[in-house]
């Protein structure tokens, strides 16, 4: 038989039967999916290397969009000639997978889902290009994202319809072919979205990676993982810094745009951060949703601790992320208790590195400072616990020679500034009550503030001046003296040196500051415990409190060096004047100082 008479012959296979169309004239050469022979055309590159079909059957793949009937006929077809889909028909099973299927009939949608479950099940090889395809449908359609975050509606409802659609064959294939999952969980690691993808995209990625713990719970912890993950890349990189001049950018500007009124008042106006308000909205929803849920709540909380220890703690100028761990632990004191049991753990710790104990030192102070859901009771155990380990640290240090440095003994002043942060944060509670007055007296702070070891000296200068007012008004200790004998020793050697020298103060953060995000921030603020000033400090502002009306929270600059413990009289006047909100509400710097805000 000749070449020409054989590719006549192939062809001759696709060719449709009717020789006229509806309209009676003649019909054109064309393909139609009813009439393709997959199995057909792939058996004939097998057995007689004849590529004609094969190629049709790919061009018609390209080119033409079927009907729902056509649809699941030629997914009937190509389930059939599964078996005969080896690696080099891989462009074929390509096609097949890349096809739009989720916007079709039930009918039709299942067709697709049973050639996929017989492809991954007789052809492994194709498992990988499988999960791939399947997984970037999780980002949302671009004719979807305009509706997905925001409103309800017919478009909404059928992106449900077909993300439901989308799980039940991910969790088919699970269920078959249990360690598919390793697979799923490299491609969500690889197809997240960047960061400075659209906040749809990234929303919608993320939504979907939650929904595979109801039904991968056993995969639970390597999904939220992947989610804490991308969480600090988003976190990172739109610092406290950045929401501040973006938000706020000055008084002119805070009256402009609340004269306008444009923007819905829970959108952030800078982009990273309103994907981040977003990202932090949905994953505390189902905290929420889950945590609801009879032997979820504990589970999930375990798992959580778990990604904090391994992801937040670490990291470096986080300032939104770490309020998932502060949320989750609002649901049941147990789960507060146990989080700053876990941290008060690694500060014991030797093993760990002195920035992983300073850090968790850090959460304790800023956890029992800012948490309502935290009872005074327990709060008075871990300054009890903490002051035991200070005035057994510095027992230790007398029977030995040793130095001051702040290297040497970071630790032990990290856990002495806690200790002045949390009685100076907690002033109004902690001297409510002869009761309680006692308690401060048993800590014996006079002794930790007089030691040779000389804490004060790195304190942060706010919490050494906020703990110095309160302890001299309620005569627990007398700082002071020591803090002006220490600013004399630190202008000798300035002066000596004739240099302004770097302050050997402690580089700390509070990671509880303030939350900045709009949305996701309503959920935190229930049990968000803002700074009351002390009534010794009220004597200094009173005048001010009282002559500034109600006004628009605002948040201080990094640069600025205020804080909410030193009165408006003897705070530094900045060149910009804002010593105090428009609130008449005392305000904090971030870094510099322990970070609270109105």
């Amino acid at each position: 038989m000749s070449t020409l008479a054989e590719k006549l012959r192939i062809s001759s296979i696709l060719k449709p039967q009717s020789p006229a169309n509806g309209n009676g004239s003649p019909s054109r050469n064309k393909v139609r999916f009813a009439e393709l022979s997959i199995e057909s055309a792939l058996q004939e590159v097998l057995d007689h290397n004849r590529l004609t079909g094969y190629e049709d059957i790919l061009e018609k793949l390209r080119e033409e969009d079927p009907s729902d009937d056509k649809f699941k006929e030629m997914y009937l077809e190509a389930k059939q000639a599964v078996p005969l889909m080896k690696p080099y028909f891989g462009k074929l099973v390509e096609h097949l997978l890349s096809s739009r299927w989720l916007n079709r009939s039930e009918e039709a949608q299942e067709a697709f889902k049973e050639f996929v479950l017989e492809l991954s099940i007789v052809q492994k090889n194709y498992c990988k290009m499988t999960i791939s395809k399947l997984v970037k449908l999780f980002i949302p359609e671009q004719a979807l994202q305009s509706s997905v975050p925001s409103s309800a509606g017919v478009e909404k409802e059928e992106h449900e319809r077909q993300m439901r659609s989308l799980h039940d064959l991910i969790m088919r294939l699970k269920n078959v072919i249990p360690m598919i999952f390793d697979v799923v969980l490299t491609q969500l690691r690889k197809s997240f979205p960047y960061y400075k993808r659209p906040t749809c995209e990234v929303i919608g990625y993320l939504q979907n990676v939650l929904r595979m713990t109801a039904y991968a719970s056993i995969y639970c912890d390597e999904l939220l993982e992947n989610v804490f993950y991308h969480l600090l890349q988003l976190d990172v990189n739109v610092p406290r810094s950045v929401i501040e001049e973006t938000e706020y950018p000055d008084d002119e500007m805070m009256f402009e745009m609340t004269d306008t009124g444009g923007d819905d008042e829970d959108t952030m106006k800078h982009p990273v951060a309103q994907t981040l308000d977003n990202y932090m909205e949905v994953v505390l929803s189902y905290i929420e949703q889950t945590v609801k849920v009879d032997g979820q709540g504990d589970r999930l909380f375990k798992i959580i601790l778990n990604q904090f220890e391994t992801h937040i703690l670490p990291a470096h100028n986080t300032d939104h992320g770490q309020f998932i761990m502060f949320y989750i632990c609002s649901f049941k004191l147990s789960y507060a208790e146990h989080f700053i049991s876990s941290l008060w753990k690694n500060v014991n710790n030797l093993n760990k590195s002195p920035t992983i104990r300073q850090t968790s030192v850090g959460y304790i102070a800023s956890m029992l400072a800012r948490a309502k859901f935290v009872p005074l009771n327990y709060l008075k155990s871990m300054l009890l616990e903490m002051t035991h380990w200070v005035q057994n640290y510095i027992q230790r240090c007398d029977s030995m020679h040793y130095n001051q440095s702040l290297k040497a003994h970071l630790v032990f002043y990290s856990v002495c500034q806690a200790i002045f942060y949390v009685v100076a944060f907690r002033a109004n509670h902690l001297t409510t009550s002869s009761k309680n007055l006692t308690f401060l007296q048993s800590l014996h702070l006079s002794a930790i503030v007089t030691c040779q070891l000389n804490p004060l000296r790195v304190c942060l200068p706010t919490v050494a001046t906020a703990f110095a007012g309160i302890t001299r008004a309620y005569q627990l200790a007398y700082c002071h003296t020591i803090l002006e004998r220490n600013a004399r020793r630190k202008l000798a050697t300035v002066y000596k040196n004739n240099t302004q020298l770097p302050e050997d103060c402690l580089d700390t953060f509070f990671p509880f500051d303030p939350y900045m995000l709009k949305k996701s921030g309503k959920r935190i603020e229930p049990f968000y415990l803002q700074y009351q000033a002390h009534e010794i400090d009220e004597e200094d502002v009173c005048e001010t409190s009282t002559s500034n009306g109600k006004g628009r929270k605002r948040y201080e600059s990094v640069s600025e060096d205020v804080d909410d413990f030193i009165p408006e009289s003897k705070r530094h006047k900045h060149v910009n004047g804002h010593g105090v909100d428009v609130g008449g509400e005392f305000t904090y710097s971030y870094g510099t100082s322990p970070g609270f805000h109105s």
